[in-house]
């Protein structure tokens, strides 16, 4: 075993838990466009995301709903419009390493 990996520490039970979850909610496409997107465009309206995704308001809304449940995203209001944003600061480096990913 290399010195880094006596380093490494093993997951609690409560993170292997919440990386599953995560995972889970994450393995949906159009959950995980909605993430991607808000990482590109930053804080977008609920109205602003479905047009960008050509799916219904309440489809979105329900998906954004239960990602700001896991803790993933987090949202404010302006005026008549919610916005969602990233709230979890490791979902960045996640995306990053999924578009690193090669299709081969």
């Amino acid at each position: 075993m290399s010195k880094a990996q006596e380093e490494k520490e093993r997951l609690s039970l409560e993170k292997l838990e919440f990386v599953s979850s995560m995972f889970k909610m994450l393995g949906h496409p159009l959950r995980l466009q909605l993430v991607e997107l808000l990482d590109l465009h930053g804080p977008t309206s609920v109205n602003g995301l479905a047009e960008l995704t050509g799916q219904t308001q309440p489809t979105v809304s329900l998906y954004l709903n239960r990602l700001k449940g896991l803790g993933l995203l987090g949202s404010r209001r302006e005026g008549k419009e919610t916005y969602y944003f990233l709230a979890h600061p490791k979902l960045p480096t996640l995306l990053d390493c999924m578009r690193d990913c090669s299709l081969e």
